[in-house]
């Protein structure tokens, strides 16, 4: 009976431990459980949260929503795809100049010759109408070439400005009557422009001599030939004159200047050479701004009426650095000139340099401000002088 109890205790015993055991194992699983369901809850939202930032990053869309959206930029639409294709490349088309227009115009491409027999007045004219247009364009005058040109007017107001006019070839004057018509006083002439340059190594040839052979020795407006006593006292009355060129018939009693400026501001000449004008060689009339350096002209000392350069009415003129040979005055400056100033120019063969004729008819004639200093005379009539008519004042002032 006691060992039936002691057996019986000691299995109740072992029931008793074998069911705890078991209550402690189901507990500690239901903690685990717990444990790790909170922490895969976590970790799934986490996930989430991820996976939501990270699809709207690359796909702009998610199926979860969020407290707040925070905006990013629209995605660029994949090659290929066909929401909106970008503008195609098209290649430049074939004849089509896409470079920046020229503002250099040559002569030739307007249809001059350059042969020295064909007209090109025209060629010259379309020349200008088209660099008339274009601020600071060039006309070429290219070397090589000689240009036979008649009356010509290079035209303003509406031109554009600082135009250059490049000449290295030789422009020449015709020698036909016809060409000239009753009489002209200028052949080419640059007229209301402002910052015109006439540059180049090239010549104007006036053809003068064809001028030449109808004109009296003695000029009804500067008669000088009385002034001439040669050295022997003996004096014809009408002094051979040279001819040097082809005659062309009778040619009009109207010579023109070879180069007139008139109207213009800043006008410049510089390096050409003029020769054979059938009268003044270059003129500025009623100009303002003048400048003309590195300059020639070259005539017979027996041309007439010849002047070397002519001024009227025009002021701030600068003449400087040239030769002058001619058969007039190297400088003649008339009535209106205020501030010229001329130095280091050679004058000669020629009559000097020289301040009118002023006055003629009792007109009243002012000029101004003139300087000239530095020049080298050879063979001239005179050196530097004021000419008048008959006037009842002279005022001039000159330096000791």
């Amino acid at each position: 009976m006691g060992g039936f109890s002691l057996r019986s205790l000691t299995f109740m015993l072992i029931i008793v431990l074998l069911i705890w055991s078991s209550n402690v194992e189901i507990c500690s699983a239901r903690r685990v459980g717990r444990h790790w369901r909170k922490n895969r809850r976590a970790s799934d939202s986490l996930f989430k949260k991820k996976g939501k930032n990270h699809g709207s990053n690359h796909h702009n869309s998610n199926g979860g929503k969020s407290k707040q959206k925070v905006p990013s930029p629209p995605p660029l639409p994949p090659r290929g795809s066909g929401s909106k294709k970008a503008p195609p490349v098209t290649p430049p088309e074939k004849g089509v100049d896409k470079s920046p227009p020229s503002t250099v115009f040559n002569v030739l491409h307007f249809g001059a010759k350059g042969d020295g027999r064909s007209d090109d007045t025209k060629a010259f004219q379309a020349t200008w109408a088209t660099a008339c247009k274009v601020e600071a364009s060039t006309i070429n005058v290219p070397s090589g070439y000689i240009f036979l040109v008649g009356p010509i007017s290079f035209s303003g107001p509406y031109c554009q400005h600082n135009i250059v006019f490049q000449l290295d070839g030789k422009i020449v004057a015709p020698t036909s009557s016809k060409a000239w018509g009753s009489g002209l006083l200028q052949w080419l002439e640059f007229t209301k422009l402002v910052g015109i340059t006439i540059k180049g190594s090239g010549t104007i040839d006036g053809s003068g001599a064809v001028w030449w052979q109808d004109s009296p020795y003695d000029d009804p407006i500067d008669d000088e030939s009385k002034l001439i006593v040669p050295i022997n006292r003996t004096v014809t009355e009408k002094p051979p004159i040279p001819l040097r060129g082809s005659l062309g018939g009778k040619m009009p009693s109207i010579k023109p200047t070879a180069l007139r400026f008139y109207g213009s501001f800043n006008a410049t000449v510089t390096g050409i050479t003029i020769q054979n004008s059938p009268q003044c060689h270059l003129k500025f009339d009623n100009c303002v701004g003048v400048s003309v350096y590195n300059f020639s002209v070259s005539s017979p000392g027996d041309s007439p009426n010849t002047d070397g350069i002519h001024l009227q009415n025009s002021k701030d003129v600068l003449i400087r650095s040239s030769n002058l040979a001619c058969g007039d005055d190297c400088v003649s400056i008339q009535t209106g000139c205020t501030n010229v100033y001329i130095h280091n120019v050679n004058c000669g063969p020629g009559h000097g340099i020289s301040i009118g004729g002023l006055g003629k008819d009792n007109t009243k004639a002012c000029v101004s401000n003139i300087t000239v200093r530095d020049i080298n005379m050879h063979n001239t009539m005179n050196g530097v002088r004021i000419k008048t008519w008959q006037v009842n004042i002279l005022s001039a002032n000159h330096p000791n």
